[in-house]
């Protein structure tokens, strides 16, 4: 009896895992709409996170049980659900839907594009990902979204961008947006230890109803950065991303002399070695030197980059994982790894229980980059180009030929007439930074009752920067400074520590299924603290070692540290009626320690409120032309910190001094001293037409900073300098307008097709004392209530006197005047920001094959060009190389368009060549940025081998640009590192003036995606 019950209950067991194996099964099918295939459709089983995407070819293959339903979404296209049963195929054709399902991350939390009543632009990974060029997600945002000006710093590797968001915020403090790495704050310096590969998506949040929920740091836009995470139950896809290429620098749109028309200009002009009396021997053999200094200094750089990722998961658990480097040579001649870049990043989800769910998101990047001395001198490989004459050799030679060496046995350079090389400077002259960033986040959270959700995170960045100089004993630049072979050596290192903690409770309830609530709280403590130690030794043996603890005379050892706090509350309010009328309200508390005892707490507020006009009733008759209208409107308040760690603060220096301590005042200090506040009103306006298939948004802006953080002059009897008061007031406004558009839907062939455009406009409506203000940054603009924010100020220029060649000027009370010394104006409608830009871009496919291309222009800015002011000196540079176009120069009287006289019989020709409205040109240019080609292997081809994708591609960027007034590269940032940057402040005025920064670069690339 007992053997015929177990085998009873054997068979029965065997029945139940029979059954329960069979309710699993694997399902696959295909994806499509109209046109063709869909890849990149997302499918999730309802009401868990297991879920999967199809492939390029739309197909997709996902494990379920019957019963199962499976959600197909894809962004423009209407979810669909389809409950899993005996099949085990499931094609599926989607509809043109609503963008607005659209997930965006705004704020402390996400929501639909549909529930959105602010202006929040985003930029997905797909945009990201034909960014081939950029190692930097700054210089991505170019073109990309509408209101954000960015404006690389120069064309070095690894540099990165200014970004303004909505005009210009501050005139002393800041103007950068805050950076957030999955809530960890990020410096816009550290934005180049982010690897794009890594990044799911960009949320660009504008106006003050999406800043005020950040306070303090809102006031000049925030960046949110999301990175990619994994999908529970799916099996781990690998993908190998490699990328090969070369870079040259932009041609100019000008030429420099030869050897043959250098000396023929020096001749006529009475000026360097061709004004001077030469054997015929001697004018040959300067002849037969000529050389383009550019193909001696520069070379083609070498581009590669390998990004290797997985993603997946198992039942509860999900992960991303990555690994790249990233290489580029740089174009600077003896400079081998300008710059280089290796970084890591592990995302994991963890559900540990329905309603809980962990979190960590780790990143990690070291880079090094070599840097050429970025300065107005010939110390600078850019500036040396133009400076050396096209006649003078690059090496000494000896009288058989011979190169002749030097201490370090090396080939001596040609110091020239300047007395120095920039290849000897570059040899000589090491300057090394490595920068190692951590990023970090650890989030908790937790389901509390239905509706109610806790989260808990703590968030942290680790940034470690050391900056190795070194000048070799016995080199050119060693014995010019000191005489005898002595070298020296620099150690500067730099610790960056920002954490933060936030707690937060939302609060979601939807009544009778119109009335949806949304509320949420936070508390968030944030604190960073930065030390820096400085060493110096100088004394070498030449060619030993160049350590700091062989240095002959340790010159000195320097250190600081400072720690700045922000302590907030902030409670925020969304509110939906029948998805028709969107009410927002936010309000946060700041308490910080950069600010005055008195003031050191802030509330900022932000509403707004937007009406889905598509979903009224009166509506439904149009609903098949016009599926998306939307009216909002916004106002709020927000603040910027970008001031220093201690600005209220008065502060003492210690040194050292004849043996002993003392001190000095450093800074004085205000304890009223309070943060710049920005009130924005803004109004848009959202449509959707045919399907989406042309969408729009077009939006209004006015936005009011008081209390500008200004650097205000004290008196003498009180110290002298100046001390930062809140003194001033900026208005900023504008309009963006966005249109993109589905031209061609076809099976085989798409053409997208979109267009914006971001119209600025600023005035300064205050000032301290209402008096013109010149602050530190500037060197050829200046401050003035009434005017745009940093005007130009420089003598105007009206042109030659035909009678004898010389320059023309208005001084102060508009009369003619040959001197420009003191005749500065104001130029109202000049200043270095532009009026206008935008982005054209289009995108093709044709079955296998997509084609992409971005444009990018601007407008209504001026340059000061600082390098036609040296290339067109009139005579005064004439030792150095010059303009082709120098020629053409007064020669004799009732000569007319033509350059002023640069004869040393001119005895005014260095009053024509000094700073003045001569050498300000419009800065205006449209630019093919980004091009590509690329081609996908059906996946027929692929199915013998372990290959689910496989496109290869080519690109190029910086093709293409047409500028029909400025005379060089438009693209200006800033016109001389070394020259340009003031340490105590880092609201550097971009575009002001170009000089011999390194140069804007266009690249070709090669690149290989696979995925397995």
């Amino acid at each position: 009896m007992k053997t015929k019950f177990n085998g009873i209950l054997t068979l029965l067991l065997a029945f139940v895992v029979q059954t329960t194996f069979a309710q699993t099964k694997t399902i696959s099918g295909t994806v499509s709409d109209e046109t063709g295939s869909l890849p990149g459709v997302s499918i999730i089983i309802k009401g868990t996170t297991t879920g999967t995407e199809t492939d390029f070819d739309g197909n997709y293959s996902i494990s379920a049980n019957v019963g199962d339903v499976l959600q197909y979404s894809f962004i423009g296209m209407e979810t669909q659900e389809i409950t899993v049963g005996n099949a085990n195929t499931i094609n599926v054709v989607l509809v043109s839907g609503n963008v607005l399902e659209e997930v965006v991350i705004a704020g402390y939390t996400t929501k639909k594009r549909g529930d959105l009543s602010s202006a929040i632009s985003t930029i997905s990974t797909a945009q990201l990902e034909k960014q081939n060029n950029s190692v930097s997600i700054d210089n991505a945002l170019q073109g990309a979204a509408t209101g954000v000006q960015v404006v690389a710093q120069n064309g070095k590797p690894g540099n990165a961008a200014f970004v303004r968001i909505r005009g210009v915020g501050s005139i002393n403090a800041g103007n950068e947006p805050l950076y957030l790495l999955d809530g960890v704050q990020v410096d816009e310096d550290d934005v180049i230890g982010i690897n794009p590969s890594d990044i799911q998506s960009l949320s660009v949040l504008k106006d003050a109803a999406s800043t005020a929920i950040y306070g303090a740091r809102g006031a000049n836009g925030v960046v949110l950065i999301t990175s990619k995470t994994g999908r529970t139950n799916s099996k781990a896809q690998f993908r190998l991303h490699t990328r090969v290429g070369v870079a040259d620098e932009i041609k100019k749109n000008f030429r420099v002399m030869n050897a043959a028309e250098k000396l023929e200009y020096e001749r006529a002009i009475g000026v360097g070695v061709g004004s001077t009396v030469l054997l015929q021997s001697e004018w040959d053999e300067l002849l037969a030197n000529d050389h383009d200094w550019s193909d001696d200094l520069f070379k083609q750089s070498q581009l590669t980059s390998v990004n290797f990722s997985v993603t997946g998961g198992e039942e509860k658990l999900s992960y991303f994982m990555s690994l790249s480097n990233d290489k580029d040579t740089g174009i600077i001649e003896l400079i081998e790894e300008a710059f280089e870049r290796t970084s890591a990043r592990l995302n994991v989800d963890y559900q540990a229980r329905e309603g809980l769910k962990i979190s960590t998101k780790l990143g990690f990047s070291t880079s090094n980059d070599q840097d050429p001395r970025d300065r107005n001198n010939i110390q600078n490989p850019v500036s040396g180009r133009y400076t050396f004459n096209p006649y003078e050799p690059v090496y000494l030679t000896d009288e058989n030929g011979d190169y002749i060496p030097n201490l370090r046995g090396l080939p001596t350079y040609n110091p020239t007439h300047q007395g120095l090389n920039s290849l000897a400077q570059v040899r000589a002259n090491e300057d090394n930074d490595t920068d190692n960033r951590w990023f970090g986040t650890f989030a908790v959270e937790a389901n509390i009752v239905d509706g109610l959700d806790y989260t808990f995170a703590a968030n942290g960045s680790y940034v470690q920067t050391t900056n190795r100089g070194l000048l070799h004993a016995g080199s050119a630049l060693d014995l010019i400074f000191s005489g005898v072979p002595t070298g020296r050596t620099t150690a500067d290192n730099f610790t960056d520590f920002t954490y933060s903690f936030l707690n937060k409770l939302t609060y979601n309830k939807i009544f009778n299924e119109k009335h949806n609530l949304t509320a949420t709280v936070l508390s968030e403590f944030q604190r960073n603290t930065f030390e820096r130690a400085f060493a110096d030794g100088q004394g070498f043996v030449v060619n030993g070692p160049t350590t700091l603890g062989v240095a002959a005379s340790p010159r000195g050892v320097t250190g600081s540290n400072a720690t700045s706090t922000l302590f907030s509350l902030a409670a925020a309010a969304d509110y939906i009626y029948d998805d028709k009328y969107i009410l927002n309200a936010t309000v946060r508390r700041d308490g910080s320690s950069r600010f005055g005892k008195n003031t050191k707490y802030g509330v900022f507020w932000g509403a707004s409120a937007a009406w889905n006009i598509h979903n009224e009733p009166f509506f439904d008759n149009l609903t098949n032309t016009v599926d998306n209208l939307k009216l909002r409107i916004s106002a709020g308040t927000s603040g910027n910190d970008q001031i220093g760690r201690n600005p209220s603060q008065t502060l003492y220096e210690f040194q050292s001094y004849n043996g002993q301590t003392a001190t000095s005042p450093y800074q004085f200090g205000d304890p009223n001293l309070g943060w710049e506040e920005s009130f924005t009103v803004g109004a848009g306006l959202e449509f959707g037409l045919f399907n989406s298939r042309l969408t729009g948004v077009f939006d209004y802006y006015r936005r009011v900073t008081s209390e500008l953080l200004l650097n205000v002059p004290i008196t003498l009897t009180q110290g002298g300098g100046s001390i930062v008061k809140n003194a001033g007031e900026i208005e900023n406004s504008g309009f963006e307008f966005e249109l993109r558009g589905d031209v061609i839907r076809s099976e085989n062939f798409k053409w997208n097709v979109g267009a914006s455009l971001s119209i600025y406009d600023n005035e300064v409506r205050k000032l301290a004392d209402d008096s013109d203000l010149f602050t530190p940054q500037n060197f050829y603009t200046g401050v003035r209530v009434g005017e745009e924010v940093h005007t130009f100020f420089l003598p105007r220029y009206v042109g030659v006197n035909p009678a004898n060649g010389q320059a023309l000027f208005l001084d102060v009370n508009d009369n003619v005047t040959t001197t420009n010394d003191g005749g500065e104006v104001f130029l109202s409608g000049k200043s270095p920001f532009a009026r206008f830009d935008g982005g054209i871009n289009t995108s093709f496919s044709y079955k296998a094959l997509d084609l992409t291309a971005d444009f990018y222009y601007k407008g209504g800015n001026y340059i000061m060009n600082v390098v036609e002011q040296q290339l067109l000196s009139d005579g005064t540079g004439a030792n150095s190389n010059q303009r082709v176009d120098a020629f053409n120069y007064w020669k004799n009287p009732g000569d007319t368009n033509v350059l002023p006289d640069p004869t040393i019989n001119n005895p005014l020709r260095a009053e024509s060549s000094g700073a003045s409205t001569r050498y300000l040109q419009k800065g205006d240019y449209i630019r093919l940025r980004n091009v590509q080609l690329g081609y996908t292997l059906p996946s027929k081809y692929l199915e013998n081998i372990a290959l689910s994708q496989v496109r290869m591609y080519v690109s190029g960027t910086n093709l293409w640009t047409y500028t029909p007034w400025y005379k060089g590269d438009p693209e200006v940032g800033i016109g001389s590192a070394e020259s340009y940057v003031n340490n105590a402040t880092r609201n550097l005025i971009p575009g002001e003036f170009s000089l011999n920064s390194y140069p804007t670069l266009s690249s070709i690339i090669f690149g290989v995606d696979i995925k397995f």
